[in-house]
């Protein structure tokens, strides 16, 4: 929990703002294409003819908002909402101290490059995107409920009551101010549509069950009504590219002054790859296995005892980091 502790004086828990609705396949893309088609207007969302504009209610243009926020497809300038892009400098957006979204955004990752009418995937149709949304959204301290199952939680199977309770017993052990219980169920019940299949009710229309791209991860199953399990291992829609995107992200952050990394660390610290696409030890040596020939400035060692992963070439974490958009480019995105 060190890392989270690390940051707390910057923490500003955010456990509403979705209205319970969980990111849905066409959202970020409808709201990038929003504001491109409206350059003079401040807030696309507020607008008297937003819900026409958008076709949808104001709970949902609600959760749409946020979710293409905490994506890092869009970015808040006061009261202006604005796509990200790829010569955003991020330094201007907010203090050094900020934890949001805005961190992840880079000339990579950004909403231009991904959901222009050119861009790489603007209707989500490669896993490798998802994977991206994913790991900017459960790396992120502000969401509290996704930081603590992805990073911090160790039990592989939680009832909604034992994820309430543990979810505000962190809250209290780090002083954070802890929501009203409704407030709380409302956010785990959105994190658990986000990433499981939810069986149909008779009385529900079709578009109320539609599941929305986090479920392709294949993260968390539901064992019953009141219970969801953590699914850690291979993920086989996981590439070379992404993981090792992850890894270096984290490895910047969380051990930039070294030229090695631990397979312990990567598996098991707070926002590493392990943690954040629920990798074992067996998973992540299969991509480390996978380094041997693949134009990576990057190795696989095994020396008494010690398994990790080591900077080699004479390069540093940016060039291998600039190595994996490349190749994901040429091979995850290839048309």
């Amino acid at each position: 929990m060190r890392y989270f502790a690390s940051l707390i004086e910057n923490i500003k828990p955010t456990l509403s703002g979705h209205d319970t609705f969980p990111l849905r396949y066409g959202w970020i893309k409808k709201a990038y294409d929003q504001i491109e088609a409206q350059p003079d207007v401040n807030n696309v969302f507020s607008q008297d003819t937003a819900i026409a504009d958008f076709g949808v209610g104001k709970n949902m243009l609600n959760a749409m908002r946020f979710w293409s926020t905490h994506t890092a497809m869009l970015y808040r300038e006061g009261s202006a909402y604005k796509n990200t892009h790829k010569g955003l400098d991020t330094n201007q957006l907010s203090d050094q101290s900020s934890i949001d979204a805005t961190k992840h955004i880079n000339s990579f990752y950004n909403a231009e490059n991904f959901l222009s009418d050119d861009g790489l995937d603007p209707y989500l149709e490669s896993p490798s995107t998802i994977w991206l949304l994913h790991h900017c959204l459960v790396t992120n301290p502000n969401l509290v409920s996704y930081y603590w199952f992805f990073n911090i939680n160790t039990k592989s199977e939680l009832t909604r009551e034992d994820f309430a309770r543990l979810l505000k017993e962190f809250m209290k052990d780090h002083n954070l101010s802890i929501p009203s219980d409704s407030t709380i169920k409302r956010d785990i019940e959105c994190f658990i549509q986000n990433y499981t299949t939810k069986r149909r009710k008779a009385n529900e229309d079709f578009e109320s069950t539609l599941e929305g791209p986090l479920v392709e991860l294949d993260l968390l199953t539901r064992v019953s009504k009141q219970s969801i399990r953590a699914l850690r291992g291979e993920k086989n829609s996981l590439t070379l590219h992404v993981f090792i995107y992850a890894l270096i992200n984290f490895w910047k952050v969380h051990n930039g002054v070294a030229d090695t990394l631990s397979l312990e660390m990567c598996t098991f610290d707070e926002c590493s790859p392990g943690r954040v696409f629920m990798l074992d030890e067996e998973a992540i040596i299969g991509f480390a296995e996978q380094l041997q020939d693949s134009g990576y400035s990057l190795a696989w060692t095994q020396s008494a005892g010690i398994r990790q992963f080591q900077v080699t070439d004479g390069s540093d974490l940016e060039d291998i980091l600039e190595q994996s958009i490349r190749f994901m480019k040429d091979e995850d995105y290839s048309r």
